[in-house]
Parts: C-alpha cells; structure tokens; sequence
C-alpha cells in the first residue's frame, strides 16, 4: 500500500479518508462543557470539512456531555450515509474540566443506548472505548460492546486511550478496528505502537496531531516548517500521513481557514519531508 494514500479501510467496510475531523473542543463550551458559543459557525465548519473532503467524525459522549453528538448528528444530517461517525464511551464527565473513566458493562451498555439516540442512527459505525477504567478489568467492558455489536448497535470496535498489553486483552474479547491515541511530530510517544497496529491492520486514530506539547522540540520543527514554507500544523499532519499507512489523523479546528490549511497538506510537493 503507498504510505501516501488518501484512504484507508476500518475494520471490513468504512473506508475513510485519511485525514478526519476531531469534534472535542468545537462542539463544547469552556472546559468541555456545555454548548460552544456559536453552534451554527460549528456546524458550518463540520460542513465545509465535508465540502472538502472529510468523510470521517470522531466525537464522544463525554463532550458536552452529549452536546459534540447533538451538534455534530445536526450537521452532518444532509450526508449522513456519506460519512462515517466515530463516537467514544466510558468517561463520565461530570463538571467543567472533570472527568473520570467508567468501564462498567452496565453503563456503557446504557452509553450505546443514549448515543444511538443522539447521533440518530440504528448502529454507531465505530465505538471507541474512551477509557479503561482502572476498577474494572478491559475484558469485561469489551465484552458488553461486542455483545452489542452482536445486537447490531455497534458496526466496529476500537479503543482510545489504551497501552499494547491492554489492546491484546481486549482483542481476546473481540475483533479491535481501532486505537486512538495521541500522535504528532513533537509527541511521538505512541509511535511504535501505531506501527505496531499497522502490521495487524488496526487503524491509529491520531488525536491532538496539531498539537505541539513538546515545548522543547515545538522550536525545531517550527524552523523547518519555515523552511519548507508551510505551517508547523501542515509539518505534523504530514509527518503523520507519511509514517505510516493506517494512521488517521483528527484534528479539531472551529476555524474554516485553519481547516483548510490542515486539508492543503495533501497539494504539498512530494518532495516535503522525502
């Protein structure tokens, strides 16, 4: 497979391009929290995305909470069997910038429940496990989505948040599509096990791809991102898309301009970053 290519398969049947939208800090308030201050200005950013090609929308439960699925089931409403949703469960969150895992089978069972209700749809095209929760053994949780998948309410499972030896326990469980973990130029601590999940043909959500943590190494990459004559955003993104195969990046913007500019990527000269 050319490491460069736009699309890439989840699981049997979602094909995906390889850059998708993180809806976290678009669709929510201050600390995660409620409604974001202009729902319609959200909704037209989720739509121009699909305008330009993004076909893939991760969101979760926990934003809002519930507020990323209302929004993000709205927007895409016109296209809805065009684009494939990505949602997450088993984060409680419970006040501004407070959240805790729970990995219940009982509660994620009534987490499915609820987000089939608010994404308005008969089954969640791919259902991440947001967390483990320490308390409660990762085989347990991932027993009640497979069981719900056997329903019909999950199409694929995946896992977010998660180390190799938990993704093994749970792939004694089931069938795992996914891991969605953060990935980008300056945080590459998950960057083995994203090429790890490449040889099982697991997809690796790359989340915060844009975000630029390592405050030591941020100064080298913003030079060479100069150099080259593009963003330090763009110099992640491409990093990402050119490492490995299976990996997705999702990053989250509000604004159509910085959307655009993480979509240019993809008009770059073959030779950035050869």
């Amino acid at each position: 497979m050319d490491i460069l290519t736009k699309q890439y398969t989840i699981g049997n049947s979602l094909v995906i391009n390889r850059i998708g939208l993180g809806t976290m800090r678009a669709t929510t308030g201050a600390g995660l929290w409620g409604e974001p201050t202009d729902r319609q200005a959200v909704i037209r950013v989720i739509r121009k995305a699909y305008e330009l090609g993004v076909n893939f929308f991760d969101t979760s439960d926990a934003y809002g909470p519930g507020c990323s699925e209302l929004i993000l089931a709205e927007a895409i409403e016109p296209f809805r069997h065009e684009v494939i949703v990505a949602t997450k469960g088993g984060s409680v969150k419970y006040a501004p910038g407070k959240i805790f895992a729970s990995g219940k089978p009982g509660y994620l069972k009534t987490a499915v429940e609820a987000s089939l209700k608010r994404l308005n749809v008969e089954a969640i095209d791919l259902y991440q496990l947001d967390d483990v929760d320490p308390e409660v053994p990762i085989e347990e949780s991932v027993w009640m989505l497979a069981t719900l998948k056997k329903q019909g309410k999950i199409k694929e499972i995946g896992l977010s948040n998660v180390k190799p030896a938990q993704l093994r326990l749970a792939q004694g469980i089931t069938k795992i599509v996914s891991v969605q973990n953060s990935l980008s130029i300056t945080n590459q601590t998950h960057l083995d096990f994203a090429k790890a999940c490449a040889a099982e043909n697991i997809a690796f959500i790359a989340y915060c791809p844009t975000a630029m943590i390592d405050t030591d190494k941020a100064p080298k990459y913003r030079q060479k991102a100069a150099e080259l004559g593009i963003t330090l955003p763009q110099l992640s993104l491409l990093w990402l898309l050119r490492k490995s195969s299976n990996i997705i990046p999702i990053p989250g913007t509000s604004s159509e301009k910085h959307l655009q500019e993480n979509l240019a990527v993809w008009q770059l000269e073959p030779s950035v970053l050869s």
